[in-house]
Parts: C-alpha cells; sequence; structure tokens
C-alpha cells in the first residue's frame, strides 16, 4: 500500500462517500474505487462495508485508519 493509497483509505473513511472523497482527493470516483479495490485484494480484506445505506468502516478498516488518523496524516 503506496501513501497515496493511504490517503484514499483516509479520504473515504472521513467522507463516508467515495464520491466526495475522490474530489478531495482529486481523482476521479472510479479511480478511487479501483485503488481502495486493489488495496483490499493485495491484503486481502475488506476495509469497507458497502451497503445501500453508503460505506461504514468494517473492524480491520478501522485499525487501519485510526492509527493513521492519530498520527494527522495531512491530506
Amino acid at each position: 500500500m503506496t501513501l497515496s493509497e493511504l490517503r484514499f483509505v483516509v479520504s473515504v473513511a472521513q467522507e463516508k462517500n467515495f464520491r466526495r472523497a475522490a474530489a478531495k482527493s482529486f481523482v476521479s470516483q472510479p479511480a478511487l474505487s479501483l485503488a481502495i479495490k486493489k488495496i483490499e485484494n493485495e491484503l486481502g480484506i475488506l476495509i469497507f462495508e458497502r451497503n445501500r445505506m453508503g460505506i461504514s468502516l468494517t473492524t480491520v478498516g478501522e485499525k487501519i485508519v485510526n492509527p493513521v488518523s492519530y498520527t494527522h496524516l495531512t491530506l
């Protein structure tokens, strides 16, 4: 996982929306979605739970995002 990809994960977690996170990250929504899916596939985990009500972090996703947010990663 690259630093840019980690920023994408944090952005999606903060925005709870792929479209807004993509705009905040200055990438297209499809590119952001593909990057998140690539990370999940590489790690063999789900970072986000996707459903009709929106998205939320999985337990594993929280363990990835919380320490990063704690270190005040500047987006």
